[in-house]
């Protein structure tokens, strides 16, 4: 492993740290909000919801930006699993969350996955990918369209299934994640060649266009993420949240740069890493419906709340 890679590794885990750290925060102050009341202008009026939202934007996303640079999307999102340590001892601490046995397993698992996902090698060189090839940008659109009708069909099944709103917000909020992390290492290879002397128009539009998607992903993952923790805890949510980046992110290795594994343990491991967070969602899923009090069946108003 080079310089770069462990530079890249350790940038992803600490991210995860802070981004974890500051949901904590978060959760505490979306606690204490009015659900009948609207959410947002709740939370910007909270000094602690602004500043768990500060710990991620000035030193998460920084490190986040090193780790895109050094190693590309497809690790990052297993590597962040790393702070849900961090999360699982705040929500107990500060949001006086109940974890079970079910919970623990289930984190135990996906924070398991991590250094799976970490010694996979599945690094992306940025810096030395053509972004503007046709056949990548083709594949790039398709992969983004099929999140996006993934992310259409979590918002409009939550409408309509209050017990599960929760989850399902929560891996809404993922699939926000995926395109910001993959629009994320896009943008960050392109400034790699703009940085190398290179400009077109074309490297110009796709600066433009990877900067509003990775903006808008990050923004509405946050938000959506809020609306998650009004329906359930953060130890079972935040979980829950990164099966789809975990899931999805990788496979861009594959489908979308079509590149080969770096070892032949790469898949084997990739493959247990795979399991080990399936088996850990549906433990912290089925543990939030059981905690959830709302009714399945109850009908809805127009505004998707219940009536």
């Amino acid at each position: 492993m080079d310089d770069s890679y462990i530079l890249g590794v350790c940038a992803a885990i600490t991210a995860g740290i802070t981004f974890n750290l500051g949901m904590v925060f978060q959760k505490v102050a979306v606690n204490r909000t009015d659900r009948n009341a609207p959410l947002l202008r709740q939370i910007l009026r909270s000094s602690l919801w602004l500043g768990g939202f500060a710990l991620q934007f000035f030193i998460g996303v920084p490190l986040n930006m090193i780790a895109q640079s050094n190693i590309g999307p497809a690790l990052i999102p297993g590597l962040y699993s790393a702070g849900m340590i961090v999360l699982a001892l705040g929500a107990v601490r500060l949001a006086k969350e109940r974890v079970g046995w079910q919970d623990v397993i289930g984190i135990a698992l996906v924070i398991a996955a991590t250094a799976l996902f970490g010694l996979s090698q599945l690094g992306i060189d940025m810096k030395n990918t053509n972004l503007l090839e046709p056949g990548l940008v083709l594949r790039l659109g398709i992969f983004t369209a099929a999140v996006a009708v993934g992310s259409l069909i979590c918002h409009l099944w939550q409408l309509r299934n209050i017990r599960q709103r929760g989850n399902l917000r929560a891996a809404n909020s993922g699939l926000y994640y995926v395109q910001s992390a993959l629009w994320l290492g896009v943008l960050m290879g392109l400034f790699g060649s703009w940085r190398q002397g290179e400009f077109s128009t074309a490297l110009l539009v796709g600066v433009i266009a990877a900067s509003a998607i990775t903006c808008a992903g990050s923004m509405l993952g946050i938000f959506e993420t809020q609306r998650a923790f009004q329906w359930g805890d953060a130890t079972r949510i935040v979980p829950i949240q990164t099966v789809p980046q975990q899931l999805l992110v990788p496979a861009s290795y594959f489908l979308v740069f079509q590149l080969s594994p770096p070892s032949s343990s790469a898949l084997p491991m990739l493959g247990v890493a795979v399991l080990m967070i399936l088996i850990g969602s549906i433990l912290l899923a089925k543990r939030q419906v059981l905690l959830s009090g709302a009714p399945s069946e109850k009908p809805l108003d127009k505004a998707g709340e219940i009536a």
